[in-house]
């Protein structure tokens, strides 16, 4: 008796478990840092999106950082988890090049909001003539400045790196307790290469050539020399303090809007800080937006950002996956997310309501959206971890920046033979 008893009592457990395992497999998951991230929009956010899907999502909405997202999904992507997931554009090129990322052609076909997206944006989601994602952002890093530091002290806007090093000194220099300028320089830190490649895209609008039959480097040493000096220079002159190397991207953007620098190249998001405190907004409001400095022998051009929302190929669930990529890249949730933000959207819809056409932020960016520049489409975690391994070198004084790009080239060559 004991015995059936206890049969019977293990074929229910084990009923139970199955079904829970079944519920729990429909149950799909969404990694986006919009959702777990600190900002100010963080729970309007979260509560938005839980009171607006009639999806049953998990509530562990993944990593807050994009160097965690990329390092996890690489290795759990065939699972079928996550089934949706936001990041960058380059991470995106990652995804579809070591085949986790779904190709949207299918469902893009009866999509009934296609058609307010900007080109532009949409060609840079695009990998041989596939769309891989929807984009929910889309920025470029621009340089921020302290109008009332600079009207102060009588200096005029940089418009060149030799001036952009002088300002940035002479500021260091002559007002206690603020640094001219920041660069974000942590190792793996994604804004740090993207900073970099801001001033890069002056010198050259590509990196690499994908047109033939293999990848190749179109950067020469003589232009990654070039930016390596600048950084050389603006720590050796004190335009930035030796206490901010290997600053993250919250050193940058919170640093910036607690006073302690005067100028920052970054994208308008910071805008949310505004809503954090009042001696904030009062930076925020005192601050002006001018085009990063161009070099004597560049033209205008800037790191253009695209935050995509991603398909996992692995879901177990497409059809639910893309209703899901709909309702957080949808008109209603991108106006909340980038009037929150202070970003700006892809979609012409959203771009037209008052919250985001009547906001000096959003057009001062708007103004240069021309200069931005879309990365290559290859995947870049390994020339972004180059590319910042030699910006600690340079500002830890490991070698000159005509040894360290030297380096840096034969690296990135060698890259290129294995994309």
């Amino acid at each position: 008796m004991f015995i059936k008893k206890s049969l019977i009592l293990s074929l229910a457990l084990f009923f139970v478990l199955a079904l829970t395992f079944s519920a729990a497999a429909e149950e799909l998951v969404l990694w986006h840092t919009s959702f777990t991230s600190e900002w100010s929009g963080l729970d309007e956010t979260v509560e938005f999106f839980e009171s607006n899907t009639d999806l049953d999502v998990s509530t562990d909405y993944g990593p807050p950082l994009y160097r965690d997202i990329s390092q996890q999904l690489i290795v759990q992507a065939r699972t079928g988890n996550p089934d949706v997931v936001e990041g960058v554009l380059e991470q995106m090129f990652t995804y579809a090049i070591v085949d986790e990322g779904m190709p949207l052609h299918d469902f893009l076909e009866d999509y009934e909001d296609k058609d307010q997206y900007l080109d532009n944006v949409m060609e840079a989601v695009t990998i041989d003539g596939e769309i891989y994602a929807i984009p929910y952002n889309t920025n470029v890093r621009l340089l921020l400045y302290r109008k009332s530091i600079f009207e102060e002290h009588g200096l005029e806007v940089p418009t060149n790196w030799d001036e952009l090093v002088e300002t940035a000194t002479y500021i260091s220099e002559n007002i206690d307790g603020m640094d001219g300028f920041m660069f974000t320089t942590k190792e793996r830190e994604v804004r740090a290469f993207q900073e970099f490649m801001s001033f890069y895209l002056q010198l050259n609008k590509s990196m690499f050539d994908f047109s033939g039959e293999n990848v190749e480097l179109t950067a020469t040493v003589e232009q990654l020399e070039e930016v390596l000096s600048l950084y050389d220079r603006m720590f050796a002159s004190g335009a930035i303090s030796m206490n901010n190397r290997g600053a993250d991207w919250k050193a940058l953007d919170y640093g910036y809007t607690s006073g302690n620098q005067a100028m920052v190249t970054v994208g308008p998001w910071i805008w949310s800080h505004r809503y954090e405190d009042e001696a904030r907004a009062e930076v925020i409001d005192d601050t002006g937006i001018a085009a990063i400095p161009v070099n004597k022998n560049g033209t205008a051009g800037t790191y253009m950002e695209v935050k995509p929302i991603m398909i996992n190929k692995h879901t177990e669930d497409p059809e639910k996956a893309w209703e899901l990529a709909k309702e957080v890249t949808s008109k209603d949730f991108q106006l909340l997310v980038n009037s929150s933000a202070g970003v700006l959207s892809p979609r012409k819809d959203v771009m037209a309501e008052p919250e985001m056409a009547e906001n000096w932020w959003l057009q001062g960016f708007s103004n240069f959206a021309d200069t931005g520049v879309a990365l290559d489409p290859i995947s870049w975690e390994r020339p972004q971890n180059a590319i910042i391994s030699a910006i600690q070198e340079v500002i830890y004084d490991e070698g000159s920046p005509a040894e360290i790009a030297e380096e840096l080239y034969q690296e990135l060559n060698s890259i290129a033979s294995n994309l």
